[in-house]
């Protein structure tokens, strides 16, 4: 059954990313369609069943292109309304820049010595969840099922459900779910679990999230839970909190990386690097902490010094996509990774060879896939991560079982890759290099093996079995209450 005909209900979608961005220019106004991850996955949905999609309207021109807060959606063939939330900078500081990502986000990663938490913003941060509440129960129809999402607007179930108990919520937690002692170092932790406990479904990357979740309700809120059937009993209602894996669009990947155009550029570069007998690695990420990037080039470095053999031969491509560039602390980090850089090509760079090649913005999906193909080898190194999508992303677009991949061991993706990818601890920097040594060596034969069967595993584990599994639990639980 497909993800559509699940839907018995007027959806409504919140999210603070919008999947549709208005930006001016020196030409005019220009419409951006957002890529990658859930954004991109439901607005194909959206587009099939209609209904309404609230979100924060970040873009330049979003405000005299939304008449009453309302913007049919794709402007060229209008199949949905986004409702964008507009927000001053006030608001943007409070709610986005530090409560979200000051606080919640170091301390969901569980790098206490990041978080930040002031009074100030999470009053902010509240007065924006009602805000993007309030919506969300004004345009939503009877009965209608809410799919809400992430730590920035963890209080709007429980503000939706005050005021439309006929609704069905379904909220899905991105990031990691850390554990209670940690946790509890929120200020206000108790109000950001009663605010999700509006939800009828929690949705979180891993069963270990889930564990840390009810446990974390148990000790802060004193409540009963079930840990068998993962289930929570809350204001006479049953609160049911799973894992659901999330994952990438597969096929459309996997179509994107064979067409014409893409699959040309990749030959181009394949015969580029194979022309000079040499091995092509790849990374992309955001400039964030959690993401490992400076331990990782200290891997790099390490890599390079034990095994001289793969100087001039390996070369590391890697994507470092500017992220918060409004929080300083990222200012910081992004300074220090471009010193990093530069102090690993100086020590070991020659006449004909850099061994990393740095792209500081962010490259066109088409062409992103395509170098995923192209790559020998990719290298997710994350600190903490919920999921993280680029290694399936990488997965999918090895239509041509070349490559190998490298995982962190704190990764959510490696419950599920484990067996096949190689695991590194982002922490340690001469195993990272022996295992990249290790994976390099390995024959073509079980290199193809080993991307094959983590093909097969991302074929019948899709971004749209995701959102089914979401969608079949919250029709169980909204028929529990008929």
């Amino acid at each position: 059954m497909s993800v559509k005909q699940l839907i018995e209900a007027p959806l409504v979608v919140v999210t603070n990313r919008e999947p549709y961005i208005d930006e001016s220019s020196d030409h005019g106004t220009q419409t951006v369609q957002r890529a990658g991850g859930v954004v991109s996955a439901l607005d194909p949905l959206m587009q099939e069943i209609g209904g309404q999609w609230i979100a924060w309207g970040s873009g330049s021109a979003d405000i005299e292109t939304s008449p009453g807060g309302k913007r049919q959606v794709p402007p060229e063939n209008p199949r949905y309304t986004l409702h964008r939330i507009i927000l001053n900078q006030e608001e943007v500081q409070g709610y986005y820049a530090k409560y979200s990502n000051q606080g919640l986000w170091p301390l969901s990663h569980m790098l206490i010595e990041r978080a930040q938490f002031s009074r100030r913003a999470w009053q902010i941060y509240r007065n924006v969840n009602q805000k993007f509440a309030r919506r969300a129960s004004s345009v939503s129809p009877q009965g209608a099922w809410i799919f809400s999402h992430d730590y920035q607007l963890s209080l709007l179930p429980a503000f939706v459900r005050k005021s439309r108990p006929d609704v069905a919520i379904a909220h899905f937690w991105h990031i990691p779910w850390p554990p209670h002692t940690i946790f509890r170092l929120c200020p206000q932790h108790a109000e950001i679990l009663r605010g999700l406990l509006g939800a009828d479904v929690l949705g979180f990357q891993s069963d270990m999230d889930v564990d840390n979740f009810i446990n974390t309700v148990e000790r802060a809120l004193k409540v009963s839970v079930d840990r068998d059937n993962k289930t929570i009993a809350w204001q006479d209602r049953v609160v049911h909190v799973k894992s659901f894996p999330i994952s990438v669009d597969f096929h459309a990947i996997e179509e994107l990386v064979q067409n014409p155009r893409i699959s040309s550029w990749v030959r181009g570069i394949r015969r580029h690097v194979e022309r000079r007998d040499q091995i092509l690695g790849i990374s992309v990420d955001r400039a964030d902490y959690t993401k490992g990037l400076l331990p990782r080039l200290d891997a790099i470095k390490e890599f390079y010094a034990l095994y001289p053999q793969y100087r001039e031969k390996v070369t590391y491509v890697q994507v470092v996509v500017p992220s918060r560039t409004e929080v300083a602390e990222y200012r910081v980090l992004y300074d220090r990774i471009a010193k990093k850089i530069q102090e690993v090509n100086k020590q070991f760079q020659s006449a004909t060879w850099i061994p990393l090649i740095t792209l500081r913005h962010s490259i066109d999906r088409p062409r992103l896939m395509g170098l995923f193909r192209a790559a020998d080898f990719a290298v997710v190194s994350s600190l903490v991560d919920g999921m993280n999508l680029v290694s399936k992303e990488f997965v999918a677009a090895q239509v041509d079982k070349r490559g190998v991949l490298l995982l962190s061991e704190t990764a959510g993706a490696a419950h599920e890759l484990e067996n096949e990818a190689f695991p590194i601890n982002p922490l340690d920097p001469e195993g990272f290099a022996n295992t990249l040594h290790e994976a390099l060596s390995i024959s073509a034969d079980e290199r193809s093996l080993r991307i094959a069967r983590m093909r097969e595993h991302l074929q019948n584990h899709t971004i749209y079995e995701w959102m089914a599994d979401i969608f079949v639990t919250l029709k169980a639980a909204a028929q529990s209450y008929v």
